[in-house]
């Protein structure tokens, strides 16, 4: 999602009454109408007659069908729903019953939303099938066969959806709310948006920063206003409660600052803060002109003064020499000293490398064999490698070669084909887009696609994947490379289990 989606459950708080929904949904305005770092939506519930069995619609002893038929709104529904869109909301709403999808779908409302109860009710679900828009489903109550059925029926049928962890307990008391079943989902469902529908005590502004935390990024409270006539259920909130549910929620966005992948930038009083901690390079002796410094001839200590080299720019494979010659105590300055770069980067991208493979072997949970033999491949040098080129895990090479491919971040591999070997691609984890001639093929986890011999093909990856490469008999050589540039020495073995 663009932004996270905030939902405002009128449910039945509407009570039944045109007016005073239009009054929560212009008092939710107020609020909301200065907040544009989110996206917010009103939902109403929707029950045809057919929800209800024509012997027991009328029954007053049933307390849930008493206040479910008492609040329907009838002609009134459609206004509110204009209601909700004048006020620039994205309309919402939980049909009940097959007749009410309908009904959704001709009068054109924005969102769908399948309610816990209904997770399983296949007939309703199959009632979806034409809903071209996005449609949101709650998981209280479902288990984990029962997410991965409803997840594959949407999958299969393409549809936009989301999951929201949800408790359907009401209200959730704090040691009930359950919040790691996000990451839960996430995990298992990463390629569509999780959200949290909550049904906490509404004074409860904690769940929503710690729900966010986890990373969802769609939200569903109740809603409601209390005033002479009607009273609100304990776990919708007022106007007031709703200010202060976003305010927590803005401030939660705040203190985790971006979220993406990348390592965050850092301000310059960070890292003045900091650089006056760091220990300085001094000279432990003499030192001569175009000599490198090491452990021999320098020592760290504070404090550091202002350009001079610190302890954190050395690194472990980092080398300088002294640009003139230096006395015993004096400290080293940058613009004295002359790093040898060609050393420093190629042994600095090789053990960075290294720790990125580890990093994303734990990460992903796929199983990498030690007797593998682990090859960079970086087809334009190693300076390169991020964004031209592979690490390639060699498991297998008899009369079949079995290889694990890995990629990082907006990382590609060149146009090239193979003389003899045709291959099959089984995505593992993450997404790979290949360039199959005038094709252009996506594929994300699960996903296979076979290329065949003498077929010039490429593939880069967006976010960072790991496929299995099932194919004839690896040959050396048998890769031909488009591009005559590429290097010939374009291999580096490396083993990152020692």
């Amino acid at each position: 999602m663009k932004k996270p989606l905030f939902i405002f459950e009128m449910a039945n708080n509407h009570m039944g009454d045109l007016s005073h929904g239009i009054k929560i949904i212009q008092e939710l305005r107020k609020i909301t109408k200065n907040i544009t770092q989110f996206d917010f939506s009103v939902k109403l519930q929707l029950r045809d007659n057919s929800f209800f069995h024509k012997n027991h619609i009328h029954r007053k002893d049933h307390k849930l069908i008493k206040r479910f038929t008492e609040t329907r709104l009838g002609e009134d529904f459609l206004k509110l729903v204009k209601e909700i869109k004048k006020n620039n909301f994205i309309s919402m709403c939980t049909p009940w019953d097959e007749l009410s999808t309908k009904y959704l779908i001709d009068i054109n409302i924005d969102i769908l939303k399948v309610a816990s109860c209904s997770f399983n009710d296949w007939f309703l679900l199959e009632s979806f099938k034409s809903f071209k828009k996005k449609i949101i489903a709650s998981t209280a109550g479902a288990t984990k066969i029962e997410i991965d059925k409803v997840y594959s029926f949407f999958k299969h049928k393409k549809k936009d959806f989301s999951l929201m962890h949800c408790v359907g307990e009401y209200p959730t008391p704090d040691e009930n709310l359950h919040l790691n079943q996000i990451e839960y989902l996430k995990k298992r469902y990463p390629d569509i948006d999780i959200g949290y529908s909550t049904h906490e005590k509404p004074d409860n502004y904690t769940a929503i920063s710690i729900a966010i935390a986890k990373g969802a990024c769609i939200f569903e409270k109740h809603v409601g206003i209390k005033n002479e006539t009607y009273e609100i259920n304990s776990y919708s909130a007022s106007p007031e409660m709703i200010k202060k549910w976003l305010e927590a929620a803005i401030q939660a966005y705040k203190i985790l600052g971006d979220q993406t992948n990348k390592r965050k930038k850092f301000s310059p009083k960070e890292i003045s803060d900091l650089r006056i901690l760091h220990r300085g390079a001094y000279a432990k002796k003499n030192i001569k002109k175009n000599a490198v410094i090491n452990k021999n001839n320098i020592y760290l200590a504070m404090p550091n003064v202002t350009g001079q080299l610190v302890a954190k720019e050395l690194g472990m494979f980092t080398t300088f020499r002294v640009k003139k010659d230096h006395f015993k105590d004096q400290p080293l300055m940058l613009v004295d000293l002359k790093k040898n770069d060609e050393i420093t980067n190629k042994m600095d991208k090789r053990f960075f490398i290294k720790d990125m493979i580890k990093e994303k072997i734990i990460r992903s949970n796929v199983i990498i064999p030690k007797s593998s033999k682990i090859e960079i491949s970086h087809h334009y040098g190693i300076d390169k490698f991020f964004e031209m080129g592979a690490v390639l895990f060699h498991i297998i090479n008899k009369e079949y070669s079995k290889i694990l491919v890995m990629m990082f971040e907006n990382q590609s591999y060149p146009n090239h084909y193979h003389v003899l070997k045709t291959e099959t691609y089984l995505i593992l984890e993450g997404d790979l887009e290949i360039k199959n001639k005038n094709k252009t093929i996506k594929l994300k986890t699960g996903d296979v696609y076979t290329i065949k011999k003498n077929t010039p093909h490429s593939f880069k990856t967006r976010k960072g994947v790991i496929f299995e490469e099932i194919a004839t008999k690896y040959i050396k050589g048998d890769s031909k490379y488009i591009d005559k540039n590429i290097h010939k020495n374009r291999k580096t073995i490396i083993d990152i289990f020692n």
